[in-house]
């Protein structure tokens, strides 16, 4: 069991990404991009066709980040408190369980997708692997939100965990069920958003809104990291095993990119021209962060001391590994959100 739930989580590091999509309404895109924003010249068939692309897109995106985020911490919450052995073992001092609630706009944006997957255009793959996952996700987040109303109510304490027991199995058996139909949405899913990535930063490049360019480059190549690792099943256990002139390639290009992102985030016509009204603290934090600890992670391995942490350095440690890998993976979702909520509000 432990292996299927290893699995997701590696999928959930390599298509994070995947909501990073967004950009200036009235920027033009490559003439066959399906991106290309609407000209006075487009038929209202081909504005129509784009706003349904947009929409589909979207939709998959907001379930995609919502099964990696919410429904994902939902989970290792639950697995943390309860295990993801086949019988529920409650511990002998148990005094309540909390979680994330599973709120109806969840449910609403989980049925939405849904019906997507039948509308055009097309996803192939995608919409199929998508048809097949969806309603399992319905169903295991029914039974989440039966589980948080169990304990919610104390009813554990009146029935002697009888229910808890039930709904314990349902979970297991409803989350290995939509584990295994993951990853198959993902990498059909995957396939599309590869493409309009590609196709998003060459446009941008090609009308010079150089800071949206790197903001977006700069996540990509933290993705990039992630993925080296991913491939190279390399951890916080074995981090020592990656080749450290591999990483020092991948290094320069992000850093490269934070570098070029600050300098050009300096320049206020230029913001002015690509629609950036600030920056907020929370964005250059996250920036902050990955580059700390991407230089952390090639000072471990050009020095091969594992110690290396630089939010620690200074503090009395009380002991247990550095888990630079696992620090890693949650400074770059912290870019991802933050990056995303540039692509909703134009502020980074």
């Amino acid at each position: 069991m432990k292996k299927l739930w290893t699995n997701l989580l590696v999928c959930a590091l390599i298509t994070s990404l995947l909501a990073s999509c967004g950009k200036p309404a009235d920027l033009a895109a490559a003439p066959d991009s399906p991106d290309a924003p609407v000209k006075k010249t487009d038929t209202a068939s081909s504005a129509a066709d784009r706003e349904a692309d947009t929409a589909k897109y979207n939709s998959y995106i907001e379930i995609s980040n919502y099964m990696l985020g919410n429904l994902n911490d939902i989970m290792v919450a639950y697995t943390k408190e309860f295990g993801m052995e086949d019988e529920l073992k409650p511990r002998k001092n148990f005094s309540g369980y909390n979680t994330l609630p599973i709120m109806q706009s969840h449910k609403d944006a989980v049925d939405k997708a849904l019906a997507y997957t039948t509308k055009e255009p097309s996803y192939g793959a995608a919409d199929e692997s998508a048809k097949v996952i969806i309603p399992k996700m319905q169903l295991f987040m029914n039974t989440l939100v039966d589980v948080a109303a169990y304990y919610q109510s104390k009813a554990y304490v009146d029935d002697n965990f009888a229910k808890g027991k039930e709904l314990h199995k349902q979970v297991i058996t409803q989350y290995m069920d939509y584990a295994v139909s993951a990853d198959p949405f993902f990498a059909d899913f995957e396939a599309i958003t590869v493409k309009k990535d590609e196709e998003d930063l060459a446009m941008l490049k090609k009308e010079d809104y150089l800071i949206r360019y790197h903001a977006k480059s700069m996540v990509m190549r933290a993705k990039d990291i992630q993925q080296a690792f991913s491939e190279a099943e390399i951890g916080d256990d074995n981090i020592l095993d990656y080749d450290v002139n591999a990483y020092k390639e991948k290094y320069a290009l992000l850093t490269e990119d934070i570098a070029k992102f600050l300098e050009y985030t300096q320049d206020d016509a230029r913001k002015k021209k690509e629609g950036v009204t600030m920056l907020l603290p929370a964005y250059t934090s996250s920036i902050e962060g990955v580059k700390v600890t991407a230089t952390d992670i090639l000072q471990i391995l050009e020095t091969k001391d594992i110690t290396i942490n630089s939010e620690t350095k200074g503090k009395v440690r009380t002991g247990g590994g550095n888990a630079i890998v696992s620090r890693f993976d949650t400074k770059v979702s912290a870019l991802i959100r933050s990056y995303n909520i540039f692509n909703q509000t134009g502020s980074f």
